[in-house]
């Protein structure tokens, strides 16, 4: 019984490009949602402290805010490496 085909090299890295090198899209999607979700818990905010989870509008909040500045973060790096 012979073996035909060519060694798989597991370490070897496939000749793809990045779809968003930079993270803008993925860090901006995700502080998008986390200000709906922030907006959500602020309207069932009564209904949320009525059963003990009152803190995820807080968990939101910093979330959000979080998110933001990574994105402000993420675009002054990516304006520098444009230039």
């Amino acid at each position: 019984m012979t073996d035909d085909h060519t060694p798989h090299l597991p370490t070897l890295q496939a000749p793809v490009k990045a779809l968003d090198p930079h993270g803008v899209q993925i860090v901006g999607l995700g502080t998008a949602l986390f200000v709906i979700g922030t907006l959500i818990c602020w309207w069932q905010l009564p209904t949320l402290a009525s059963i003990g989870k009152g803190w995820w509008l807080s968990t939101a909040v910093v979330g959000s805010g979080i998110g933001v500045l990574a994105l402000a973060v993420l675009l002054i790096l990516r304006r520098r490496r444009m230039r």
